[in-house]
């Protein structure tokens, strides 16, 4: 059986990262990044991306373990090593056995509609020998049946871990705790559960810390965090903000110094190329938990106000949102905008009024 106790800290920078380098870090990043997460005693660092075509040369795209080996340390035994297969876009078939000389897990998410398939994909997978990570898509999304119905169908597999997943960053303390308890009383206790959060509402390292205190003494957990909180839109929890946290209220051992580290020679030149963190659309992104491809649209209209992307997406439909149509987004764009110009005048919106350009 687990430690019921134990927490562990997952960097996820060179996959949830990927996002915005197009999944090309380049070689002598992949390496260095993972040697220093290593050396700072991070428990489990995901590389990148399982998916059905090899990447280009320096990205986080691998067709199989095989293809992960060149970059990982040779002699290791602390640190965990797992990467991440899209249901939809990965062929398990490309997968080999584990030989314990490349990764040692994967996490495999899918959307709500493709979890009895996906449940079968990952009893494949645990049957090559990989530690499995469930992991379900917009948990939000799930009633609480569905998310019963689910459990009862990971504790069949017996995977490695069941995580929740803010996909959307539209999580509250209190949607936390709920699901939380839900899934702690129906999943086995030799399970663990994951976190995976979304900084859009600048709720993740708050999620993050009552996570820990939910999960203490009851069970194993994994907190996923990426460096400077890397990742699409508003990105996540900071690494070295939850290592520091760990290390202070729980007795943990990672070495801050070495965070620091990857700060000055990897995450500088990142910043300076790339845009994350927290935003006003992003907000909205998670008040409505809208895909960021719809954010990123929107906000590409040049005279485009931040009430009306609030009014676009409530518009667009709860389930339509969380996918980008970029045809029936422009739909309705027009369609607000003009029932603005149709609007009676008042005083309190001449300016706006005066100054629309569709």
């Amino acid at each position: 059986m687990k430690n019921m106790g134990n927490i562990k800290l997952l960097d996820c920078t060179l996959r949830d990262g990927g996002y915005l380098v197009n999944k090309k870090f380049g070689d002598n990043t992949i390496k260095g990044m993972i040697h220093h997460l290593v050396e700072a005693n991070v428990d489990i660092v995901e590389v990148g991306f399982l998916e059905k075509e090899s990447g280009e040369t320096g990205s986080t795209v691998f067709k199989n373990s095989d293809e992960i080996k060149k970059f990982l340390p040779k002699n290791n035994s602390k640190t965990m090593f797992v990467a991440l297969a899209d249901y939809s876009r990965y062929d398990v078939e490309l997968l080999k056995p584990c030989d314990g000389k490349s990764i040692d897990g994967i996490r495999i998410c899918f959307f709500k509609h493709e979890r009895k398939e996906a449940i079968n994909v990952c009893k494949k997978v645990k049957a090559l020998g990989y530690k499995v990570f469930v992991q379900p898509v917009d948990i939000l999304g799930y009633s609480d049946i569905e998310i019963l119905d689910l459990i009862k169908e990971v504790n069949e597999v017996l995977p490695y871990t069941l995580s929740i997943v803010d996909t959307f960053g539209s999580m509250y303390l209190d949607d936390l705790e709920r699901i939380f308890y839900l899934v702690h009383h129906n999943l086995r206790d030799d399970i663990a559960i994951g976190l995976h959060s979304h900084n859009n509402m600048q709720m993740s390292f708050a999620l993050s810390q009552r996570f820990m205190e939910l999960c203490r003494g009851k069970r194993e957990s994994i907190i996923d965090a990426t460096m400077c909180g890397m990742g699409r839109g508003a990105g996540n929890t900071n690494t070295e903000l939850i290592a520091q946290y760990m290390n202070r209220k729980f007795n943990k051992n990672y070495d801050i110094d070495i965070l620091l580290d990857i700060v000055d020679i990897y995450m500088k030149s990142l910043m300076v190329k790339c845009t994350w963190g927290y935003s006003i659309p992003y907000f909205l992104a998670g008040v409505f938990s809208a895909h960021v491809n719809n954010i990123s649209y929107l906000t590409d209209k040049a005279t485009i106000k931040m009430r009306d992307i609030r009014h676009v997406l409530d518009n667009v439909g709860a389930e339509k949102r969380k996918r980008y149509d970029y045809e029936f987004l422009e739909e309705k764009y027009r369609e607000y905008m003009n029932s603005i110009l149709k609007a009676p005048v008042r005083y309190d919106n001449m300016k706006r009024q005066s100054d629309m350009i569709i």
